[in-house]
């Protein structure tokens, strides 16, 4: 089949930590690929992730055209960003882990900048749609996705298309309250799930008890990361084995409350904090078990995401395929 003149698209997920970007034909090719920090969660200016995105755009830009790809045979630029956003308007309210950006009317500055049809979507939505399109969801019409990062997002996926609620701030998993008067969170709220079961969380817990002065491998590390209460678990540090089977504890409250709600059925984990699946899984199943109805998790299949940290950009660029009719 030949393809369409404007065929091709830029995905973009941004995220407190980094940003990472693909260009794509339609059938899901990577023609170029982009990775670079973001600065959200140190910068006080909205300017510098601004910058650090049209930065990545360009780059993919300037490796297609070495491929044969020139702009206007780009039909849009996806972008996958924390919300609460508002995708109809192209406006991003807050997002919690890039604290400078707040209302910020995204689409308007980046059609602006670059000439090119923009999208929006939620991050953890269009991780949703990249693994539907091209990864462990597709061939399912129940999915529900969620992003184990900086902060977790949610991604609900009904028979191909993105469940956003009445105002786009729908599926917003991470704010839902699962311990009242607890851990405030970067939303302002006490309590928050991703307060508790995301990367973040995980190192605010590791830290919390080697201030204690609890023995473990983790007291050695002057900059703890989640990555190394991992690294210390898997060699058998009590320390780092309580704070993940914790975690997985708190994520099966989560997940078990959303299999009650959505009935999924597939749950996929995606981000940074799921490539250590290995370990995840077997808890994470252990403990949504307990806290869900029998009917609702019996037959759900929970997984790692096949598109691992790319599913966010595949799925923007899908969001855009999606708005052009070429999937």
């Amino acid at each position: 089949m030949a393809k369409k003149k404007n065929s091709f698209a830029i995905g973009i997920d941004v995220g407190g930590t980094n940003i990472k970007s693909l260009l794509v034909d339609r059938e899901g090719k990577v023609l170029a690929s982009d990775t670079r920090r973001s600065f959200g969660k140190e910068s006080k200016e909205k300017e510098k992730v601004l910058s650090q995105l049209f930065l990545s755009i360009k780059a993919l830009k300037e490796e297609g055209e070495k491929k044969g790809v020139s702009s206007h045979q780009i039909a849009g630029v996806g972008i996958g960003a924390p919300g609460p956003l508002n995708t109809e308007e192209g406006i991003i309210y807050q997002a919690p882990n890039i604290p400078s950006w707040k209302n910020i009317p995204i689409v308007k500055i980046v059609e602006e900048k670059i000439k090119i049809p923009c999208f929006l979507e939620n991050d953890a939505n269009a991780a949703a749609l990249g693994e539907w399109w091209l990864g462990a969801g597709r061939g399912f019409d129940y999915i529900l996705l969620l992003t184990l990062g900086t902060g977790i997002g949610g991604g609900v996926i009904i028979k191909g298309e993105v469940y956003r609620g009445a105002r786009g701030c729908g599926a917003e998993i991470g704010h839902m309250i699962i311990k009242e008067g607890g851990i405030t969170c970067g939303c302002g709220a006490r309590g928050c799930f991703e307060a508790y079961a995301s990367a973040t969380g995980v190192v605010r817990r590791a830290k919390a008890l080697v201030d204690k002065g609890y023995k473990t491998l983790l007291s050695e590390k002057e900059d703890l990361a989640c990555e190394d209460v991992f690294e210390a678990a898997k060699k058998k540090d009590e320390i780092a084995l309580f704070v993940v089977e914790e975690t997985c504890r708190y994520l099966g409250i989560g997940i078990g409350n959303l299999l009650n709600i959505f009935n999924p059925e597939i749950v996929i984990l995606s981000g940074g904090m799921a490539k250590e699946e290995k370990i995840l899984l077997p808890l994470v199943k252990k403990y949504t078990k307990l806290f869900s109805l029998k009917s609702c998790f019996e037959k759900v299949k929970i997984v790692g995401a096949k598109l691992k940290d790319r599913a966010g950009a595949f799925g923007a660029c899908a969001t855009v395929l999606k708005k052009e009719g070429m999937i």
